[in-house]
């Protein structure tokens, strides 16, 4: 599958995934910071913002289009940052590609199975609720996005969480329309969330090929203090740092600090 994805800067690649219902758009703020040294490419992953629909959607799939990006591009390797579903992507594209890799940066995900931990339930409830709802909507019904917005509210009550969505609406002719292929994604939910964990890369591990850098956002709940305890056993020599005040979404709400922290990261490993 031929992505679409949006080019930045000159210099060294860096590569940067999105998550779940995100595109390459949401990451313009922190590209420009990054754009300043390096060049940068961020990339609308299968059934998400320009790139095709398709019924498949698994990170193997998605590893497959990310290699044919890099050839694409003809990118020898490159700095690699995902957050959420993109992060694990890029955890499982730099294992099996870690020639590639010139370090990796995962923005508030974990290396393990989110259907086994305590917040689960409450995860895939909203997941669910999310993609069910956009899934059954008639957007003919709708002529502006105010109504739009007034129709998910039920659904999805956190205003941020709502404004976020809202970014995959596209208006086209007379009608809307959502980029993400959220009938797709329903049925993928249970593997985006929990494949990718650290019991799959048993015989791979530890992984110190590459310099590894975490970031999470102090109000989220996907990497706790335990987690951390799994990310060391996974990347022995992982820096993991923290965002005050950021939630899931902490690229969105905190964009500066967090391309500069990203920024610094590859300064200090002189990539």
């Amino acid at each position: 599958m031929r992505l679409f994805y949006r080019s930045l800067g000159k210099g060294s690649p860096v590569v940067i995934l999105h998550g779940l219902y995100g595109a390459s758009d949401n990451w313009m703020t922190i590209a420009r910071i990054l754009a300043e040294k390096y060049r940068v490419i961020t990339v609308d992953l299968r059934n998400h913002g320009r790139s095709p629909h398709h019924p498949v959607h698994t990170y193997e799939a998605m590893v497959i289009d990310i290699a044919r990006l890099f050839d694409e591009l003809e990118i020898e390797s490159a700095c690699l940052i995902g957050h959420s579903m993109g992060g694990k992507l890029a955890m499982a594209f730099a294992a099996d590609y870690p020639e590639k890799i010139r370090s990796l940066t995962v923005a508030d995900i974990a290396p393990k199975n989110y259907l086994q931990t305590p917040a689960s339930g409450i995860q895939l409830d909203l997941h669910n609720r999310i993609l069910e709802t956009l899934s059954g909507m008639d957007m003919s019904q709708y002529s502006s996005r105010k109504e739009i917005e007034s129709a998910l509210e039920p659904a999805i009550p956190d205003r941020l969480i709502r404004m976020f969505i809202l970014k995959n609406l596209k208006k086209s002719d007379d009608s809307y329309e959502w980029r993400v292929n959220a009938p797709v994604l329903f049925n993928a939910l249970p593997h985006i969330l929990e494949s990718v964990n650290i019991n799959e890369y048993r015989v791979r591990i530890p992984i110190a090929s590459y310099p590894v850098l975490f970031i999470k956002g102090s109000l989220s709940g996907y990497i706790i203090n335990e987690d951390e305890i799994l990310i060391r056993e996974m990347y022995p020599e992982a820096k993991i740092t923290e965002i005050k005040g950021a939630s899931h979404f902490l690229h969105a709400e905190k964009p500066v600090e967090f391309g500069n922290i990203v920024k610094g990261f590859l300064q200090s490993e002189s990539l």
